[in-house]
């Protein structure tokens, strides 16, 4: 059932391919997926929840709560809905996966298996000569002096992936799994093989000409540079200096259209713009918000383009709190399962599971990411959190790391934009 999920959401034929065009498949799978797990006596386990699951809870109820207390508009339950409907999902992996690690990485590879058939669609793409996709979909928009420079636009897909920077987390999702087979215990022909596919994958990221996708992948190879080096030799500042020292280098090489902070076309501008304006949402109403749905309202033109301020914003600090909160706990659950376990293969998809976070997070930083890909993960996180056997209580330490998170965030983030003007 995964596996379907997956084909629905990645290669997503109910949009482009006949007969399937039009299809609910949501309103297939969900239902599917229940008779199948009622059928394999897991029912109950749907509804054992834990620290994660409680988190998870609590940010739909305060986006729901934060809907009644605001303006409502024509988006509202339908964002509702699909909170709801992303719960279910992560519930249903979970059930599904248990505590079951071969069957996490059968998953795993199947996704892999879709993204590089969607790499080979990007790449069909860049270089079709009427400049449309499998799906019929065209080049994204591009710096015109990209253009000028003889180049061509960049690379999108379709469903939740229909714009260069939502597409590209597509990519970064599936690079942690594979550098993983970098790790000392695979073989040398795994470590070839890896190298291969890493190729074709990069190039992808690359035509995709996202600045938040450059950002997350490098971000990717750094924390997994930090991840070896602390196996090995420890962690030490000059260490991690030198890590970040050789990422900064590799950003440093990529041309200005992707590194740039203002260009041409203000995009980078209006991005701080729809930023500042989210402080000032959380300033007015530090409470409730304005209501999930209501940013570009408050606006007058744009979302945040970030999802960690497009929460703040719209849900205020409680909602920023549940949402900092259950990511928190992912994390939480990698780390105890990747210190404690015995078991080389496991630690290295559990290490790959955090980097495909910390990439999903660097990437919400340049676009509004709240799609149930997030979710997928979360409930990867679970799984591991599953087979770590001890239930993570959360208590006052807990509540006081993700409320210093909120706050030094909001810090940094008011620190940036008067910096930035």
């Amino acid at each position: 059932m995964i596996f379907l999920y997956l084909i629905t959401l990645i290669i997503a034929p109910q949009l482009w391919i006949e007969p399937f065009v039009g299809l609910r498949t949501d309103v297939l799978i969900y239902p599917l997926w229940f008779i199948v797990i009622i059928m394999s006596g897991k029912l109950n386990y749907f509804f054992k929840l834990k620290s994660l699951d409680y988190f998870i809870l609590f940010f739909i109820f305060w986006v729901i709560l934060s809907a009644l207390v605001n303006d409502q508009n024509e988006h509202t339950s339908k964002i509702i809905i699909d909170y709801i409907k992303w719960f279910i999902l992560y519930r249903l992996v979970v059930t599904t996966i248990g505590d079951d690690i071969d069957k996490l990485k059968s998953s795993v590879l199947k996704m892999l298996f879709l993204i590089y058939i969607i790499v080979w669609e990007g790449f069909d793409h860049k270089f079709s000569g009427d400049g449309l996709g499998w799906a019929g979909q065209p080049l994204g928009w591009v710096d015109q002096s990209v253009l000028d420079a003889g180049g061509t636009g960049r690379t999108q897909w379709i469903n939740i992936f229909d714009g260069p920077g939502v597409f590209c987390v597509l990519y970064t999702i599936g690079l942690p799994f594979v550098i993983q087979y970098f790790d000392k215990h695979y073989s040398s022909k795994k470590k070839i093989f890896a190298f291969i596919a890493l190729i074709p994958l990069l190039m992808a990221i690359w035509y995709t000409g996202s600045r938040g996708g450059l950002l997350a992948t490098l971000g990717i190879f750094a924390s997994y540079g930090v991840m070896r080096v602390a196996k090995t030799m420890g962690i030490s500042i000059s260490r991690i200096l030198l890590v970040g020292a050789l990422s900064f280098s590799a950003l440093m090489l990529a041309p200005s259209h992707l590194t740039q902070v203002k260009d041409d076309n203000n995009s980078a501008q209006h991005r701080v713009d729809m930023w500042m304006q989210g402080i000032e949402m959380v300033q007015q109403n530090p409470l409730f918000g304005i209501g999930k749905g209501n940013y570009a309202s408050y606006t007058g033109t744009l979302i945040a383009h970030n999802s960690s301020i497009e929460n703040m914003g719209e849900l205020g600090m409680p909602g920023l709190f549940f949402w900092v909160g259950f990511l928190y706990i992912a994390f939480r659950y990698l780390y105890l399962f990747s210190s404690t376990s015995t078991n080389a293969l496991y630690v290295s998809y559990s290490n790959a599971t955090a980097l495909s976070l910390i990439g999903y997070l660097l990437s919400s930083m340049f676009v509004t990411l709240e799609y149930e890909t997030m979710y997928f993960l979360l409930a990867l996180a679970a799984v591991f959190g599953n087979v770590y056997g001890k239930e993570i209580k959360i208590g006052q330490k807990d509540y006081v790391i993700i409320a210093s998170i909120c706050i030094a965030w909001v810090v940094v983030l008011k620190i940036f934009v008067s910096l930035y003007y």
